[in-house]
Formats: C-alpha cells, sequence, structure tokens
C-alpha cells in the first residue's frame, strides 16, 4: 500500500512488485512500458532505488486499473472496454457511435429551444442499473 512520505508518495517493493505480477508483465515488459532499464525495475523491486510515485501510478494507468483525474475516479479499462464506476461497461466501437447520437441530441434540444422559447425539454433519466442477467460471462 502505498503511504505519504516526508518526499512525496512512498511505493513499497512488494507493492511495486505485486501491481507488476497481477499485470502479468515480466521485468522487461514493466521496464518497456515505463521507459526505464530492467536494472531500474530490478532495484525499485529489491528496495535498491526508490519507486518514483509517477512510476506507479503510470503502471496502474496503463494496465487499466486506474484512470487519472478526479473525474475518472472510480472508472478502470479492462482490455477493450471502459468499465463505470457503476458496472456498465463500454466497448470503443459502442463510444464512437455515442457522439453522434449525442451531438444529434443536442441539435434537437435547440431545436426545441428555438420552437417553444426558452423553457427546457424535458429532465434526462439516468440509465437504469445494469442486468446481471444480460451480461453474464461478462466483466
Amino acid at each position: 500500500m502505498s503511504r505519504f512520505h516526508p518526499h512525496g508518495r512512498y511505493v513499497s517493493p512488494e507493492d511495486f512488485r505485486d501491481l507488476r505480477r497481477f499485470s502479468d508483465l515480466t521485468r522487461k515488459q514493466a521496464a518497456d512500458l515505463l521507459a526505464v532499464s530492467v536494472r531500474t525495475i530490478q532495484n525499485w523491486e529489491t528496495g535498491g532505488a526508490r519507486i518514483p510515485w509517477m512510476a506507479f501510478r503510470m503502471l496502474r494507468i496503463l494496465k487499466g486499473y486506474t484512470l487519472p483525474g478526479k473525474a475518472w475516479e472510480g472508472w478502470t479499462v479492462h482490455g477493450d472496454r471502459l468499465i463505470a464506476p457503476n458496472g456498465r461497461w463500454y466497448e470503443a466501437n459502442t463510444l464512437e457511435q455515442m457522439e453522434p447520437i449525442f451531438g444529434m441530441a443536442r441539435l434537437w434540444r435547440k431545436d426545441y429551444q428555438r420552437r417553444n422559447g426558452k423553457h427546457l425539454a424535458a429532465v434526462v433519466v439516468p440509465f437504469p442499473a445494469p442486468s446481471h442477467h444480460l451480461e453474464r460471462g461478462r466483466p
């Protein structure tokens, strides 16, 4: 578990090694992802050098365990899926199709406001929770 350290956040060698192993990465693969040498990864994992918080954070981001920024808190990436905090998932092709739909919704809203004065259209209702029987066998 990372902790605060007088000079910034502290990442233990065990936490870094566990993250790398859980991500199914060899030291070489982790080194390539983080643009460091294999020797650096070895030093981090054996306690021979302090692990930069940003290296740990970047590995978590690159492997999909977290996304950067407060707005993405609770969101993760697994394979080609973006997983929302409520468990709903989106594949890349679905997200590509959403932009034109949102664009049309903006145009309809403008048209509605133009025709009906400044009155707003109905309040947007949130998506229902994901139905588990529809997503069986999918993360």
